[in-house]
């Protein structure tokens, strides 16, 4: 169900993506209203109900808003994925999804930009719509320069993507589907 953000949600969203903020930062009023913000300017997706083209990912009961407020393609606070459209719209299907599933990883296992990578580019890999051909797009959308020490340099991303791209196995049958609706099943 895709919920545009009002009253009868709003209270429950902002305390919890600013309690997500607060896990990670001291807990400030900045950070609770950057948390309002996103979600009063934002379009809740529930878990199961955003897509990428005709596919719907899903990252267990994690919930996806989309908000043009966000600076960069994509971020994990608290039981979200916040994903910014605007950033996203000018990329391919399969970038999309790889900066899906690098947020969904940050839901599953926290913190570490390598790691969420890695995930992501097995589970590409796995699912069908991650080629080798793709890896070069989604290193575009990294800085040439470390942003921090979490956040390697492209280069040092790129090399991991590929070698965790080259170690995932391709299933051996058809992605399961992830849902169906109208009679229709998406992957």
């Amino acid at each position: 169900m895709r919920i545009s953000a009002n009253c009868s949600v709003l209270g429950l969203i902002s305390g919890a993506l600013a309690a997500g903020i607060c896990a990670f930062a001291a807990c400030s009023v900045p950070a609770r209203a950057v948390a309002e913000e996103l979600v009063l300017r934002g379009t809740l997706y529930e878990a199961g109900d955003f897509r990428v083209g005709e596919r719907i990912p899903n990252c267990g009961r994690a919930r996806t808003i989309l908000t043009a407020d966000l600076g960069d393609y994509g971020a994990s606070i608290g039981a979200f994925i916040i994903l910014n459209p605007q950033k996203l719209d000018r990329l391919s299907a399969a970038t999309r999804l790889f900066v899906y599933s690098h947020e969904c990883a940050h839901q599953l296992y926290g913190p570490g930009e390598e790691r969420a990578d890695c995930y992501a580019a097995k589970r590409g890999k796995a699912e069908g719509w991650l080629q080798p051909s793709d890896i070069d797009a989604v290193c575009r959308i990294f800085p040439h320069k470390s942003r921090s020490a979490e956040h390697p340099d492209r280069a040092a991303r790129c090399a991991a993507i590929q070698a965790c791209y080259a170690s995932a196995t391709r299933p051996t049958s058809a992605p399961s589907p992830v849902a169906t609706r109208d009679g229709q099943t998406y992957r």
